[in-house]
Order: C-alpha cells, then sequence, then structure tokens
C-alpha cells in the first residue's frame, strides 16, 4: 500500500500544506501598536502582515475555508475575533479588500425611480467614484501633529498635506500631496468634523479633484443628504454624486462619511461638457450665503452685492473675458424685478436670463425634500452657474444636511401640502415672479404632483430606505462608539445671531431651533422610521409619509392646469 505524507513548507512564516490550496486574505482594520491582524481557518489563526504605504490593509496566505479575520497578541494568540465566518467565492485565490467586523462587502441597493431625464443641457462624465453598493475606506496619512492642529482649533483655516489611498473591494488608488480642511460653517460646532479634500493638478480621482466628506452628525439617520442627492438626480438636475465612504487618518479610525463632489473645477466640465475644456472658457458661479441674498434688486450699486453674493468659483482664462463679476448677479435681481409674467414672449425672455427647467425642478425638490435651508426657506445654499455655453444661468442646489424633516422652519407649514404656504414660497422673487407666468406655474404644479406621487410616495422610498439602512447600520454603529475629533463642539445658539430670540428672519423658526438645540441623540431606527414626537426632526419615513400624502390631498382638490 502506497501512502501519501503532506510536506510542509514555510510562507510568511507559518506552515502551509502542500496540497492545501493557498489564498491571499486581506483586510482593513487598526489593531493598536499591541495587536496584529490574522485571518482564522478551521480554528487556527494565521498571522497577516501590514502593507508598507498603507497599514491599515493587512494581507497573507492561509489555507482555504471558511474564515474570521481576528485581533492577534505578540505571541499570534487570538484576543479578539470577528463573531461570523466568511465564505470564500468559487474559485477564488485571494479575497477582496474587506473591512474588519463587516458581514458582507456589497449590497444592491435600490434605486429611487427616474422621474426625468437630465436637462439637455447635462453631459456628466461616466466616474468610478461612487458605487453604491460597497462602502470604501478612505486612509489619509501625514503629520499628525498637523492634524491635530487642525482638529483642536476649529476656528482656524488650517490646511494639511496629506497621502490618500482610496480602498474599494477590487481597486486601490493612491494620490500624494493632497490638502485636507475642515469644511462647512455650523458643521464646524460639531464634535464629529467635516472636511474638504484638495487633489493637486495632474491627479484626479476618478475625474475629480475636489471633495467633501461630510460628517453627517446632525442627522441621526445618516440617509437624509443621500435621499436629497438621490432625488435631485431622479429628477434630471445637475448635482454630484453622493456615496459613503469610511475614513481613517493615520492609525485612527474618525467614521462614517459622504462623499460628494464639490462645485469646483473640474466638476462643471465633468458635469456639462463629458470632462473636456470648454471652447468657450468656463464661466463664473456664485453663490447665495443666506438671508438677504434672495434675488431681491438692490438697485444699481454692485457694492451692495459684495456680501450677500460671492464668486464660489471663478471663471477660467477663457471666461473672464466674457465675466463682468456680480454685475451679472445685479443684472439678473433687475431682470427679476422687471420680467414680464404675461406677455406671450415671456417664457422665452425668461429662458433667455435663466434655464428655468433647472429652477423649476429645483424648487419641485426643494419641497418635496424639506430643504429647510435651501433658496425658499433661507436664501442659501444656492448658486447660480454662468453657463458660457448656453449664455445664461443654470441654477444649482447645494448642501443638503438640513432636510427630510430636519428642519430650522415651521415643520407643519412644510407639511401643509399646499406649495403657496411652504416657509419662504410667498415671498422669494425668484419663486413669486416665476409662479406669475402661466407656462411655469403648470409645469411647477404638474412636476410637484408628479413628484408627490412617483418619487416621494412611501412605496418608492422604502424600499430605497431599507437597503441603505441595511448597507449601513453596521457602520453607524461603528461611528457611535469612535470618539469624536473636535474635542470642544460648541453647538450653541448665542454663536448664531439670527438664532437669538426675537432676531430670527422669517420663515425661520425659533420653535424647530430651540427643539433642535434640545433634542437628545435618537437611536438609528427612531431617526429613520420614528415617531420622534419633536418637531425638529420626524422620522424619514415620517417625512416622506406625511408630505406625499399632503400635496397628494392638495392637488387632489386643486388639480393642475
Amino acid at each position: 500500500m502506497r501512502f501519501f505524507i503532506p510536506a510542509f513548507v514555510a510562507v510568511n512564516s507559518f506552515f502551509l500544506f502542500a496540497y492545501g490550496e493557498s489564498i491571499t486574505y486581506k483586510v482593513i482594520s487598526t489593531p493598536g501598536s499591541n495587536h496584529t491582524m490574522g485571518v482564522v481557518v478551521n480554528g487556527k489563526p494565521y498571522p497577516l502582515q501590514p502593507s508598507k504605504d498603507i497599514p491599515i490593509l493587512h494581507s497573507g496566505s492561509a489555507p482555504s475555508g471558511a474564515y474570521s479575520y481576528a485581533k492577534l497578541d505578540k505571541g499570534n494568540s487570538i484576543v479578539e475575533k470577528e463573531p461570523f465566518e466568511r465564505q470564500l467565492d468559487q474559485n477564488a485565490t485571494m479575497t477582496l479588500n474587506e473591512f474588519y467586523n463587516r458581514t458582507w462587502n456589497t449590497q444592491h441597493i435600490t434605486p429611487l425611480p427616474t422621474l426625468l431625464e437630465n436637462l439637455p443641457t447635462m453631459h456628466r462624465i461616466d466616474t468610478e467614484l461612487h458605487d453604491n453598493n460597497e462602502i470604501p475606506t478612505i486612509y489619509i496619512s501625514g503629520n499628525q501633529d498637523q492634524i491635530n492642529l487642525m482638529h483642536s482649533n476649529t476656528s482656524l483655516d488650517t490646511k494639511v498635506t496629506v497621502d490618500m489611498h482610496f480602498i474599494k473591494t477590487t481597486k486601490i488608488t493612491s494620490l500624494k500631496g493632497i490638502q485636507i480642511s475642515l469644511a462647512g460653517r455650523s458643521s464646524k460646532w460639531m464634535d464629529k468634523l467635516s472636511y474638504g479634500l484638495k487633489i493637486p493638478k495632474g491627479q484626479d480621482l476618478f475625474g475629480y479633484r475636489r471633495l467633501k466628506l461630510r460628517g453627517l452628525r446632525a442627522d441621526p439617520s445618516y440617509i437624509r443628504e443621500i435621499l436629497c442627492f438621490d432625488m435631485m438626480k431622479s429628477m434630471g438636475l445637475p448635482v454630484s454624486g453622493a456615496s459613503y465612504s469610511r475614513v481613517i487618518m493615520n492609525d485612527t479610525p474618525i467614521g462614517l462619511f459622504l462623499m460628494i463632489e464639490a462645485y469646483k473645477n473640474p466638476w462643471y466640465e465633468n458635469e456639462f461638457n463629458n470632462g473636456k475644456k470648454f471652447k468657450d472658457g468656463r464661466g463664473a458661479t456664485y453663490q447665495g450665503i443666506g438671508t438677504v441674498s434672495d434675488l431681491s434688486y438692490f438697485g444699481d450699486n454692485i457694492t451692495k452685492y459684495d456680501g450677500p453674493y460671492k464668486s464660489e468659483e471663478d471663471p477660467d482664462k477663457k471666461g473672464k473675458s466674457q465675466s463682468s463679476g456680480l454685475d451679472k448677479v445685479m443684472s439678473f435681481t433687475k431682470f427679476l424685478s422687471e420680467a414680464p409674467t404675461t406677455t406671450p414672449d415671456a417664457v422665452k425672455v425668461w429662458n433667455e436670463h435663466i434655464d428655468m427647467e433647472s429652477v423649476i425642478r429645483s424648487l419641485v425638490v426643494e419641497i418635496v425634500g424639506g430643504f429647510s435651508d435651501g433658496y425658499l426657506a433661507n436664501a442659501d445654499n444656492y448658486f447660480l452657474y454662468d453657463n458660457l455655453k448656453e449664455k445664461r444661468f443654470t441654477y444649482l442646489a447645494a448642501d443638503f444636511d438640513t432636510t427630510i424633516g430636519n428642519t430650522i422652519v415651521k415643520l407643519a407649514d412644510q407639511w401643509s401640502g399646499n406649495y403657496s404656504q411652504y416657509p419662504g414660497f410667498s415671498f422669494r422673487p425668484l419663486a413669486q415672479k416665476m409662479i406669475q407666468v402661466p407656462e411655469f406655474k403648470s409645469r411647477f404644479e404638474q412636476l410637484l404632483h408628479n413628484a408627490s406621487q412617483q418619487l416621494i410616495d412611501p412605496k418608492h422610498t422604502n424600499p430605497r430606505i431599507e437597503d441603505l439602512v441595511k448597507m449601513i447600520r453596521q457602520d453607524v454603529d461603528w461611528d457611535y462608539s469612535l470618539p469624536k475629533m473636535n474635542s470642544k463642539p460648541a453647538i450653541d445658539p448665542s454663536m448664531n445671531p439670527f438664532m437669538q430670540a426675537g432676531s430670527l428672519p422669517p420663515p425661520l423658526y425659533m420653535g424647530s431651533i430651540e427643539d433642535l438645540m434640545k433634542r437628545p441623540l435618537f437611536d438609528f431606527d427612531t431617526a429613520v422610521n420614528g415617531p420622534t414626537n419633536h418637531i425638529s426632526l420626524p422620522g424619514v419615513k415620517e417625512w416622506f409619509q406625511h408630505q406625499s400624502k399632503a400635496i397628494q390631498d392638495y392637488f387632489a382638490q386643486h388639480p393642475p392646469q
């Protein structure tokens, strides 16, 4: 009788049976200075080694089989192990880049319905930046003292040069000399901060050089912002893509973030011109920055527009020859004050100044999505892009953190169903003058009615919500458990003069703001499903249930013309 005796070979300082299939295992983790990472196969731990350039990515070989990742001590004994087993894909020779303690790598996420084709002016590149079926890891490495300085004093405009590795399940993209800084205004009051990333010329991340990492700290559901980006996309509007990312800086996990594109070069080329330079140049983008920047006409003194408006993105070299700065904003507000409403050429004249389809669609999303810090409610978080190719403005909405019931205006008015009662609608010049043009009113009402039935009705939103919740649940728990980088958060109404009693400009509502300041940090499921019993933050599903029904009930009594 002939016996087969297995031989042993040394691989990465441990033994494998020569006849056993060797698998490369890869896991992302920060085990700490006293531990290393390993993989446990058939009850036996095998050590993994950190990558030289990406020390949070550990890899090594071990036999095939059901496996779990583990933290090991210096003697390679198990200190902590994943409480579940993973299975290898058939015929796999290596795993994906997997994240420690996550039971999944990719998931199917139901999208919202598409209501409208993209605006004719849009020609967006096909990018791999946002894979909505997975959560990549952003690993940032740099001088820890500088990173600490950035976190320790949020009033400083600290910029830190770092390296970045964007780790997807099947691909790693590495970038050098990235500039990271804190982002946002009120977000700097939070204990968990938001960040801006600026990639130097000559490099990009799947076509983009300016990105934001949104901390999501004001939203215990973690899904309101991404749902607003979804709705903008569903309505065929120009808007950033959005997807979740895990962020680790040096050896410190920072948490779960929403990664979006900033409206900075080359976003405009990517959104409107297939990623190519504009033949006649790119125009400027002007931002309304709140309360008084509602497009009212201040007269012909240009200095009155400097402050309420600013150039968020300057024109490129070719565009400068066609741009006259805030003169264009002043001219547009003057047009609005005098714009025709009932003449036969009114629609044509309006569209010579601004793409009205971009306005109408955006205001529909503001209402169905409850933008309480947008143009209608606060004359804020909107942009006028000087589209030189079109020779007119394109309206852009941005910053969706106070949306879907996360509100600083009166929730009852948002839920009235009657769009004319929506906070701010009755006195914002763009909305009020627009609705006087019969063709625009008809288009707006029809789209609003359609959106209430075909976009925000719970039968459309709930599958998307439930898939998002399933995808991020483990990362939300992880995010809550992590130390926060801002050790001195200052969520204090006295820091903002508009939050002081008696000085709120309409339609901001002190009752909602006081409730926001006092409300507890809801658990994840309550924030998603409700009821919360708070007027500043209903559950996400609560919002859509109320808003869709209210608008449909209104139009049942007042059919769109």
